[in-house]
């Protein structure tokens, strides 16, 4: 399979947030995955969850080999490793990690759905990922343009910052 810049979406809200989504761009690189760029990291409310701990969430720019669904396995894997348990759809979590964009692909599965069926309506993923692929293009649009037309609700710096795997 030919490589294809994919773009993932790196959230945490319960333990060591920065160091659970360093782990997880480490493992990812681990199992076939290039990490090429990752985005500033941001906190943001915990949607949906009550008074549930704050997020930290990033974007990072890979290049793989894998296909959709098998990118989508190797970021499952790495959230079980990490000590993600699945319990219901708005609960916090050690790590979650997203695929929001495979190339430009469009593709609607049982499994998966890219682009992402709600990233423009997630200031924690267009803003990130407009720093890093402001022209990467979305249903048609920019996500520069994205971006522009979508408040961030509550959206900050954090000040933090993740490291490329070696």
């Amino acid at each position: 399979m030919p490589v294809v810049t994919a773009y993932l979406a790196l959230g945490s809200n319960l333990g060591d947030r920065l160091g659970q989504m360093q782990q997880a761009l480490e493992r990812l690189a681990a199992g076939g995955v290039d990490v090429l760029q990752v985005s500033p990291v941001y906190e943001n409310r915990a949607i949906g969850m009550g008074e549930a701990a704050p997020f930290l969430n990033a974007v990072a720019a890979v290049a793989t080999g894998l296909a959709p669904l098998a990118l989508l396995d190797h970021c499952l894997a790495v959230e079980q490793t990490l000590g993600r348990v699945r319990t219901e759809q708005w609960a916090p979590r050690t790590i979650d990690l997203d695929v929001i964009a495979y190339g430009e692909l469009e593709l609607v599965s049982e499994r998966l759905q890219v682009p992402h069926p709600r990233i423009e309506q997630r200031d924690f993923v267009v803003h990130p990922l407009a720093l890093i692929a402001p022209d990467l293009m979305i249903r048609g649009r920019r996500v520069a343009d994205l971006a522009a037309d979508l408040p961030a609700d509550g959206l900050t710096l954090s000040g933090d910052s993740l490291q490329l795997p070696a």
